[in-house]
């Protein structure tokens, strides 16, 4: 069974730096959507928030596989 566990970085309303409030941004030369965090300047994008989702699975992982002497392939 897994568990949907909401953490400050998933949330774009709040920014992960400073805690202060994220706003939508249209990007014209791109089409896309940013987040600009209106107390710190954070901006976050649709590239930056792929990256932590594959940083944060890359810990869960690794989390699991921590303490096993079993040897792995890889």
């Amino acid at each position: 069974m897994t568990k949907t566990v909401v953490t400050k970085t998933d949330r774009l309303d709040r920014c992960h730096r400073c805690g202060g409030l994220m706003m939508p941004e249209r990007v014209f030369e791109i089409r896309s959507v940013d987040w600009h965090c209106v107390s710190c300047g954070e901006r976050v994008d649709r590239v930056i928030l792929a990256h932590r989702q594959k940083d944060l699975a890359r810990a869960e992982a690794e989390k699991l596989f921590v303490g096993h002497e079993k040897p792995r392939l890889n």
